[in-house]
């Protein structure tokens, strides 16, 4: 297994996997009160503009009850947060799966924006995602170390009993912006789901840890890929050299150019969970070993910073599923 992944500066595959998450910005001040106190009523979030609330899917929980879990959820991940405003977003499963969607406004806080989000999935009622995105002042450096915050995030897992079966692959400190310029903002840990020691492109957690005070301040999970998905044997028929020899055939096919001009980055096997991440929840769907290659050509070499594009190949039929190279056409 590959090293994990620890700098200190803003991590570009983690950030694209937040936004997968759906949410958006950074981390916040501490939102506890003196002592735990209950949410305000889910029901008494209306405000001007806000749909009704809407049907619940075929045999799946309903917004109402969704709205219940989620301000349980946040009292759990906030003690003592009072809620204002709980607006639910609209269901959208073909992008986030089963999944209801609620941005909040606490009482306590002093910019008017819903920065506070989380997800209930509507086929079991768990919290699959919140985030506490209220920033207003920080110190320019972190209290805390990575190392520190990697046993914060570490121990959450455990208390969730969420631990086993993942790696951790990716650590970094980004940054966010605050009415005192850019700061230091949270620390963020990327878990990746393991099946048959093959590691998910998508199933897995994201946590973000505070880098001043420590808090958990968001918690994302992906967990799609279920025992009725059909996954194909996890030792690759196409070996790693071969693939890419493939690879620079394709793109020689493909673009025209010179094998030569390319150099091979990595390559590294992971189960192409796409499709689990976007179907239903009920709809088994067929979960292929794919071979990750990333590569680069002299235009890409020359970018400030440089950059790498990358291809996933099917590790045994040897299909292309999926590319991101611009040639620079």
């Amino acid at each position: 297994m590959k090293p994990i992944n620890k700098i200190g500066y803003t991590l570009a595959a983690v950030l694209l996997l937040a936004c997968l998450a759906a949410s958006a910005g950074c981390v916040g001040t501490d939102a506890g009160g003196d002592g735990p106190a209950a949410p305000t009523s889910p029901e008494a979030t209306a405000s001007p503009g806000v749909t009704p609330a809407q049907p619940s899917p075929d045999g799946l929980i309903g917004e109402e009850e969704a709205r219940f879990l989620a301000a349980a959820g946040l009292e759990r991940e906030i003690p003592g947060i009072r809620i204002e405003r709980m607006v639910a977003e609209p269901y959208d499963v073909q992008t986030y799966g089963d999944v209801w969607r609620f941005r909040v406004k606490a009482e306590d806080d002093r910019d008017p924006a819903d920065d506070i989000m989380v997800s209930i999935d509507a086929v079991d009622g768990e919290m699959v995602h919140f985030q506490d995105g209220r920033d207003y002042f920080r110190s320019d450096d972190p209290a805390i170390t990575i190392d520190a915050a990697e046993e914060i995030a570490d121990a959450y897992l455990r208390e969730r009993t969420e631990s086993s079966n993942i790696v951790k692959t990716d650590a970094a400190l980004s940054m966010v912006d605050t009415p005192l310029g850019s700061r230091n903002g949270p620390y963020h840990f990327v878990y990746r789901r393991s099946i048959d020691g093959v590691l998910c492109l998508y199933d897995g957690f994201i946590l973000a840890i505070d880098s001043v005070n420590g808090r958990v301040v968001s918690f994302s999970k992906f967990w799609k890929v279920s025992n009725n998905d059909t996954m194909a044997d996890p030792d690759p028929s196409i070996p790693e050299d071969a693939v890419q020899e493939r690879v620079l055939a394709y793109l020689n096919d493909t673009y025209g150019k010179d094998p030569g001009e390319f150099a091979i980055r990595s390559t590294e096997l992971r189960w192409y969970d796409l499709n689990a991440r976007q179907r239903p929840s009920t709809e088994p769907v067929a979960v292929p070993l794919a071979w990750h290659i990333t590569f680069d050509d002299e235009r890409h070499r020359s970018q400030d910073p440089p950059r790498a594009a990358e291809i996933w190949m099917n590790a045994h039929s040897g299909e292309v599923l999926s590319e991101n190279y611009n040639p620079g056409w």
